[in-house]
């Protein structure tokens, strides 16, 4: 039996146990008189105080009939006791909020965005969903639909903000400014094998917490949920707000420094508690959700890498696979780079609270925005590094991608943190 979770509210449940929104169409078999809309509460109280009063009205939502086929997850669509017309719209039974179709048909996993203020979160989420449309699908020969409406809408407007206009993202809102949806994507990536056939689809939900919430370990406890329920995160490390790189002189030519935020260890110590708090750990308390330590604007890094840097490059992802050791060439690069930057007081920090973490380094746009208009992309547009790298260690842990091993097992050390 397929368990959904809900990518609103994270809560677990059978997808036979789902139930229905009424459509409110005129072409009822009982006569043809839809449904009225009713105030959903439910669904208004989840989202918050910026919902209007004319949004609350919504569809009637109604129980999934206890027929053999509901039971074992194969009806798709069930008629509104009300009005007799069937519904395909399936909600969570706990936040009222609507699944997009097909959304309960397959896996999900949910991948964790986390990192303060200005570390560019949503900038990196519009690039890496074009890379994986683009030159990382090609080699995968992943497609990645936007699923929803919602997800449609924005999937749109960043493309068009960051790729057309070469305007950046408008930053998060705080979560007491209404609740934040989820960027909802379906990946499907071909089976491999002699007589494989068929593909593989998984839904990608993206949830991009705002770095306003992540001042403290209070803020943070609103994302608890979200957090528990995360099949990986990501957590983005912006170096311009260490006082290292600040002070190297590196970005001088750029756009102004970014004002100072939370740091990336006490951002990396509230998630563990919360984490730990949910029972998402092992022996000697560390947290068993795997995390991907992304550095970010390495292209404001250029003068303090080496010429043969892996960070100056793509990963070729030849054949369809992710080379394991171009990323531990990376992960100890910058492994190596923040210890020097702080002392190794983040490394220390993550790998006695992570049980599982690797690090990357990465740009999005390719090359700092202009020192005149630091809210627009470069005039070439953007040209990103290895935007793709977290996630495809995460998809690889989970089967979802080919991953090329040539190293023995024991000296990998970017998939388990030796205390």
């Amino acid at each position: 039996m397929t368990t959904v979770i809900c990518p609103y509210c994270f809560d677990r449940a059978p997808a036979s146990r789902l139930p229905y929104r009424c459509l409110m169409m005129a072409t009822g078999v009982r006569g043809g008189t839809p449904c009225d809309a009713e105030p959903d509460d439910v669904w208004a109280g989840f989202m918050g105080p910026s919902v209007p009063p004319s949004r609350r009205l919504r569809g009637p939502v109604f129980a999934a009939p206890r027929t053999l086929a509901a039971l074992r997850g194969s009806a798709t669509r069930q008629p509104c006791p009300g009005c007799g017309v069937a519904s395909s719209v399936r909600v969570c039974r706990r936040c009222h909020s609507d699944f997009p179709s097909e959304y309960c048909d397959q896996d999900s996993r949910i991948i964790a965005l986390v990192g303060a203020k200005a570390s560019g979160k949503s900038t990196y989420v519009s690039v890496l969903v074009n890379e994986l449309r683009g030159r990382v699908g090609r080699e995968y020969n992943i497609s990645l639909p936007a699923m929803g409406d919602e997800t449609q809408r924005r999937d749109r407007e960043m493309a068009e903000d960051l790729y057309e206009r070469l305007q950046l993202p408008d930053t998060t809102r705080p979560a007491a400014m209404g609740f934040n949806d989820p960027l909802l994507y379906r990946l499907s990536v071909p089976r491999r094998g002699r007589y494989a056939r068929s593909s593989r689809h998984t839904t990608l939900v993206f949830f991009d917490a705002a770095g306003e919430d992540l001042k403290s370990a209070e803020a943070m406890a609103r994302y608890t949920q979200y957090l528990a329920a995360a099949d990986g995160i990501i957590l983005l490390v912006d170096p311009l707000q260490m006082g290292s790189v600040r002070d190297s002189g590196a970005t001088a030519d750029g756009p102004p420094l970014p004002a100072v935020e939370t740091s990336p260890q006490q951002i990396a110590a509230d998630l563990a508690a919360q984490l730990r708090s949910h029972g998402r750990s092992v022996s000697r308390g560390r947290v068993t959700t795997p995390m991907a330590v992304a550095v970010t604007k390495t292209d404001a890094l250029r003068s303090l890498l080496g010429a043969h840097s892996p960070l100056l490059r793509n990963a070729t992802h030849a054949g369809g696979e992710q080379d394991d050791d171009d990323r531990l060439a990376v992960h100890e690069e910058l492994r190596s780079l923040l210890s020097d930057w702080d002392s190794g007081v983040l490394c220390r920090q993550l790998e006695n609270d992570f049980a599982e973490l690797s690090y990357f380094g990465l740009s999005a746009l390719g090359a700092p925005p202009p020192a005149d208009a630091p809210a627009d992309a470069p005039k070439s547009g953007p040209q990103p590094l290895r935007v793709e790298d977290p996630l495809l260690w995460l998809l690889g842990r989970r089967g979802l991608i080919q991953v090329r091993k040539s190293r023995p097992a024991s000296r990998d050390r970017a998939e388990r943190a030796d205390a």
